[in-house]
């Protein structure tokens, strides 16, 4: 059963606007204040990283090596940066390590696969700033997610070193919408609707091949690829995406991980300090992390 403050969150996003109702510039204005509800971290210190169009969130201890590599969300159309920081500085905390949150090309203007090519400069730049690939992990949400798994693909199939682990969030994983939870889930996800889906997913693939890995990681042999520990809400059309992206890591030989938030919603995991499920995955992820680049 929900908490009685993520039903009062839920109520609210059921009352006010659709942002997948909106046009696109007023969708980008609305997903920079997804974090709205998140509170704010405690003992971070927030520096940027213009070499990448991003920032750093470093906690008090940082342990040495250690590193997360955050993709944020937003279809591949919508989010920045800014728009994560707040759950950088919860996870930096979490984690004990310095979270490094990179933009990336936006589409339409810039379709596949600019956003992967950008989430591989990232990655090779952060180990150049004294991150060891074996301390570190790639994490995201939502088309994040998705990107976050791609990334992986893209370093194995360039022979670059690969991070300890990965931790995708609600995951877009399939740029088709095939996951049965799409038709099952649907009347009850108030965030996502698979039409909203397939259309960012034109813009993104701009005639692409929507089943290449790059693009669909659902899709990729994950044979020789690290840990991953996915999370996803129960109540979202993009359950199964999080689903398969497990069963696909566990058949490619990984320790892969799958927790369900029953009656949550899309990206909960991210509204620290609003919701006690949040701050209950936060924990889960930042152990999980720790016991992978320790």
């Amino acid at each position: 059963m929900p908490s009685a403050q993520a039903l009062q969150l839920w109520a609210a996003f059921r009352a006010g606007p659709k942002q997948v109702d909106l046009a696109l510039p007023q969708r980008r204005e609305a997903s920079e204040r997804a974090e709205g509800p998140t509170a704010e971290p405690v003992g971070i210190t927030y520096q940027e990283a213009p070499e990448v169009g991003g920032l750093w969130a470093v906690p008090r201890a940082a342990r040495e090596g250690a590193a997360v590599l955050y993709l944020f969300g937003g279809g591949y159309v919508l989010g920045s940066p800014a728009s994560r920081r707040k759950t950088a500085g919860h996870l930096a905390t979490a984690t004990g390590a310095r979270v490094l949150v990179p933009s990336y090309r936006l589409a339409p203007e810039h379709p596949f696969p600019a956003a992967l090519e950008d989430a591989v400069r990232a990655w090779r730049w952060l180990l150049g700033q004294g991150a060891r690939a074996d301390r570190s992990v790639v994490m995201g949400d939502s088309s994040g997610g998705g990107l976050a798994v791609a990334t992986l693909l893209a370093l194995r199939q360039q022979r670059e070193r690969l991070p300890a682990g990965c931790v995708p969030l609600s995951p877009w994983a399939d740029l088709l919408c095939t996951g049965e939870s799409m038709r099952t889930r649907a009347a009850v996800d108030m965030m996502c609707t698979r039409d909203s889906l397939l259309e960012m997913g034109r813009w993104y693939l701009a005639g692409h091949e929507a089943q290449d890995p790059l693009a669909s990681p659902v899709y990729g042999d994950f044979t020789g690829l690290p840990s991953l520990l996915a999370l996803v809400g129960g109540d979202e059309v993009l359950r199964d995406d999080a689903v398969r992206l497990v069963c696909a890591a566990a058949s490619g030989g990984a320790d892969a991980t799958l927790f369900i938030g029953a009656g949550m919603q899309h990206l909960w995991p991210i509204w620290a300090g609003a919701l006690p499920e949040a701050d209950a995955a936060l924990g889960m992820i930042g152990t999980w992390v720790r016991e992978r680049t320790s």
